[in-house]
């Protein structure tokens, strides 16, 4: 039973996912609200790579019509974490990253109080990339 649902769910979503990635057809409305809570993402060694999207898109996205994106981070913590030689930390709040089409308007709010938010590559030739409310280009970031 719980298949068929969310096989109904995804049916009536309207997503349609084509060879570049999913497009979305309809409004999209992307909410996550953590309160007193810890959200940790953690990869560790040689080319590891840690990604954390909360109410993001990444990659190859199209989104036909109207696109709120909002997180609520309050009295929390919000970590993502790569270690090791070339690692990767990629953390997105409220944000596109990627080759990513908004079609419509776009909304982005991130809303954080008493809380703490990190992203963290460390190791030798890492990155790490922050987006939090924002959109970035970068195909190579995500």
């Amino acid at each position: 039973m719980k298949k068929l649902a969310l096989i109904a769910l995804l049916a009536t979503s309207g997503a349609v996912f084509a060879g570049s990635g999913p497009v979305i057809n309809e409004d999209s409305l992307q909410i996550a609200t953590i309160k007193n809570s810890s959200v940790m993402n953690t990869a560790s060694g040689k080319k590891s790579e840690a990604k954390q999207n909360i109410s993001s898109n990444a990659g190859k996205v199209r989104v036909n019509d109207d696109q709120e994106q909002i997180t609520t981070v309050k009295n929390s913590s919000v970590s993502n974490e790569s270690k090791g030689v070339k690692s990767f930390a990629s953390q997105n709040l409220s944000s596109n990253i990627g080759s990513v089409k908004i079609n419509d308007d776009s909304t982005q709010v991130t809303y954080i109080k008493n809380s703490y938010v990190a992203n963290l590559a460390s190791g030798y030739k890492t990155k790490a990339v922050q987006n939090i409310a924002s959109n970035n280009g970068c195909d190579t970031c995500n």
